[in-house]
């Protein structure tokens, strides 16, 4: 079962297995063709398929419903960390450059990411805080050495995600075909490690350290 895990705005927390009311929420946003195309599934047709899927898919170990405490309890978005899949890895493996740079990082010392959100929640922010927080959970729980993320190269929105969180594009796959949906897309795929992770909130902590002493010297 998934640890619970709280931002300013969030809860992130495990699936509630056989709740309709759950299922429901789920199912609202994830017919959503906007969003289920978009990360390689099609979207749900019914409340009894959401609640199947939550059972034999997101209840699992490291995914995470999304509920934004102002809301309600009811997820409104998935996010999750899994191994590192087939579409990563063959990029970085079929060239010698980035396998020798990276291929380190394709086996259990690092994961993937997985997540959307509805799209009434596009534009607030709310995916950056919960990407955010699951990635410090990534490095300081499960001591991972690197998350990768992989997205549609036209998907920029959740490019921007990714970058604003210290993900940056190591490699492009043309052509990769996704057959919950039988679709082919070029796609873009980032990576952050764990050290440039320490590096960047090492130095946010020390710019809101200094903010705060100069704040005091002031009064």
């Amino acid at each position: 079962m998934s640890e619970t895990i709280e931002t300013e705005r969030l809860l992130l927390r495990p699936w509630k297995v056989n709740d309709e009311t759950e299922a429901a929420s789920l199912f609202r946003y994830a017919s959503d063709p906007e969003i289920g195309l978009l990360c390689g599934w099609p979207p749900h047709t019914g409340v009894e398929g959401s609640m199947n899927d939550i059972k034999n898919i997101l209840a699992v170990e490291n995914n995470w419903a999304i509920t934004i405490k102002s809301n309600g309890d009811g997820p409104v978005g998935s996010i999750a960390l899994k191994p590192v899949s087939h579409y990563t890895v063959d990029p970085v493996e079929s060239d010698d450059a980035l396998r020798k740079q990276y291929g380190g990082y394709l086996g259990d010392n690092a994961l993937e990411l997985g997540y959307w959100i509805g799209r009434p929640f596009w534009g607030r922010g709310f995916m950056h805080e919960a990407l955010n927080a699951v990635l410090g959970y990534a490095f300081g729980a499960l001591h991972k050495d690197a998350v990768w993320g992989g997205h549609y190269k036209e998907n920029t929105q959740s490019g921007r995600v990714m970058a604003k969180c210290g993900m940056n594009p190591v490699c492009e796959s043309n052509h990769d075909y996704f057959g919950l949906i039988d679709e082919y897309h070029d796609d873009v795929f980032r990576i952050i490690t764990a050290g440039k992770w320490d590096l960047e909130h090492e130095a946010i902590k020390y710019a809101s350290g200094l903010a705060l002493k100069m704040l005091e010297e002031a009064e």
